[in-house]
């Protein structure tokens, strides 16, 4: 186990590494960002690449007319949103008194005329802000620059987004061209010498990042398209920046939509004369969206990328910090690309764990950690909601025993103590109480029934484990007796003399209490040779295993790891048990319990 300097220096290695790289992803993103864009082009058009090769035309043809298409769709529609942008600039200071006249509007709609006393407080305080900045207000006079370094103020952010949409572009080409190789290349780096296992993973990998991409990119477009016919319906102007900006914006997770609907919005609120045409355009936004939401994105996607809501947000934010507005359109994409290479690939996993929608903890984990923390109330959520989805019987098997077996080597090893395991092993029997109500009602006859008597161990968490297999037993086919946690084995052997079981179970819970079945079951069998005794110890499947062939427990007729295998071992002697003839009468039976010859 490793000491807590040990632990320390692998936390501060990791944090050190963590923050190189978010360094260098900040500081380099001139080069990263179109990395980041070729990969994801080169992701999206692999399977139409794919489909041009199988059509007859050669890699490289199929790699040029698929990147030449979209250069040529890029181009054109950036064009048009260029111009439509600069017309957008040109317009709105034409509209400077209606845009006045619908904030007033909205103003009084809103606050009131101004009679009231938040209307007057609202008019003070901007009076008072206006105010201010006018006289903290300095004047700076710019003098007039040469038109050299005008241009240069121009050209040089321009230049540099085109050699990045350039160097975008080519790495797009030779990625398609020399994908195989780079597979390869791949797979030498994260094989570990597995080679068949690492080529399934990354192919794998691969087509569904292909097919998750291009599905969303068909998808975003086409609801860009339905935006801008919607909006050229509506009369709203330069509608294909607002279709263009709605297409782009769908690729923030969750709130991207509800963002790109704000600039046309906003455009037709200072545009239009009335309130119908804003209300129009926000119900085509939202009825869409909705309609994407719960019909075609199914359709399209298929089964979910498995991606948590949180973690899409907060990689948004992180993206969006590092490389600005690239990163957050690249920031859904890049999450899914993070998530699959931690579900295939063993030392990325703890990207699952981050990323990932299903639960951290296993759901006994989970309910124990609740114990633990003494919160019962929601782990009596998680036991009900695991009873709910599989049923109350696996719910034990898998969710209380467990968490029995976890509090009892916590306090061995001393991370519990004697009030905090009792708090654990009393919630559970509360719970357990809970669960057992979600079971169907029984409804049978209480004739004469076999006679189950069960014993736990040595304490009151193997107590709690013997009523959970109480709970699960028909009443009308078995009647059972559990003696206490602190009944001694002279008490038990005379409980079973007085009781006259059919059957004996002695409950006992990993880690350690063999010794105490041994010593139980001993005194049991040389008391009552011909008496069925079983054990169940339940909980851990390894020690199971080891229980069946351990000279501790060579007396017993069965060993079950789980409540379920109990059961049908239970069920299996039923019918034996109640056979005609197969019941020792009454007089006899209590003959033989106390070890008399009968008559």
């Amino acid at each position: 186990m490793a000491s807590d300097w040990q632990r320390a220096l692998v936390a501060l290695a990791a944090t050190v590494v963590t923050l190189a790289i978010v360094a260098v992803l900040y500081w380099a993103r001139s080069i990263f960002i179109p990395v980041a864009l070729a990969t994801f082009l080169a992701f999206v058009l692999g399977p139409v690449v794919a489909w041009l090769q199988r059509r007859g035309l050669g890699r490289t043809l199929a790699v040029c007319s698929a990147v030449g298409l979209v250069a040529i769709v890029s181009v054109g529609v950036g064009a048009v949103v260029t111009h439509q942008l600069g017309s957008l600039a040109d317009t709105l200071p034409d509209r400077r008194e209606a845009i006045k006249a619908k904030l007033t509007s909205a103003k009084e709609w809103i606050v009131g005329d101004g009679n009231n006393r938040f209307g007057v407080l609202i008019d003070d305080v901007t009076e008072i802000m206006g105010t201010r900045r006018s006289q903290t207000g300095t004047v700076v006079v710019q003098s007039d620059s040469s038109w050299v370094s005008r241009v240069q103020d121009y050209i040089s952010p321009a230049a540099e987004l085109l050699g990045q949409a350039a160097f975008a572009g080519i790495l797009t080409v030779f990625m398609l061209l020399r994908k195989e190789d780079l597979r390869n290349r791949m797979i030498r780096l994260l094989g570990d010498g597995k080679v068949t296992t690492t080529t399934k993973a990354v192919d794998d990998a691969s087509r569904r990042i292909s097919r998750y991409l291009l599905a969303q990119l068909i998808l975003n477009t086409l609801f860009g398209g339905v935006i801008v016919i919607g909006l050229f319906l509506l009369g709203v102007k330069y509608a294909l920046l607002w279709g263009f900006i709605a297409t782009l914006m769908r690729y923030v997770p969750y709130v991207g939509t509800w963002i790109g609907l704000i600039p046309p919005t906003l455009f037709s609120l200072a545009m239009s004369e009335g309130w119908a045409q804003p209300i129009a355009v926000l119900a085509l936004f939202v009825g869409l969206e909705l309609l994407c939401n719960n019909i075609f994105e199914p359709m399209l996607y298929g089964q979910s990328m498995g991606l948590s809501e949180v973690a899409q947000l907060i990689a948004a934010a992180v993206w969006a910090f590092l490389w600005g507005p690239v990163g957050l359109i690249l920031s859904g994409p890049l999450t899914v690309c993070l998530l699959v290479l931690g579900r295939h690939v063993r030392r990325f996993d703890f990207f699952v764990v981050l990323l990932g929608d299903q639960p951290a903890l296993e759901p006994r984990v989970a309910f124990y950690q609740r114990l633990a923390a003494r919160d019962q109330d929601e782990a009596a959520m998680v036991a009900l909601e695991e009873a709910q989805k599989n049923g109350p019987e696996p719910a034990f098997d898998t969710v209380l025993i467990p968490a029995l077996c976890l509090a009892r080597r916590d306090f061995d090893e001393g991370d519990l103590d004697v009030a905090d395991l009792r708090f654990v092993v009393r919630a559970t029997r509360e719970i357990a109480e809970e669960v057992a109500e979600l079971r169907a009602p029984t409804n049978g006859k209480f004739e004469e029934r076999p006679r189950l008597l069960i014993s736990p161990a040595r304490d009151e968490a193997e107590h709690v484990a013997a009523e959970l297999l109480a709970l699960t037993l028909d009443p009308a086919k078995w009647e059972v007796k559990v003696a206490a946690d602190e009944t001694l084995a002279s008490e038990v052997v005379e409980l079973a003399a007085e009781f006259r079981p059919d059957v004996v179970l002695i409950t006992t819970l990993p880690p350690g209490g063999l010794s105490h079945a041994r010593y139980l079951m001993t005194r049991l069998r040389s008391r009552f040779p011909d008496l069925t005794l079983m054990v169940g110890r339940w909980g851990c499947s390894e020690e199971s295993v080891e229980a069946r062939t351990n000279e501790v427990l060579k007396h017993s007729d069965g060993v079950d790891n789980t409540l379920a295998e109990t059961r049908q071992r239970l069920s299996t002697l039923y019918p034996l048990l109640t056979a005609e003839g197969a019941r020792v009468p009454t007089g006899e039976k209590n003959q033989q319990l106390v070890g008399t010859p009968s008559a």
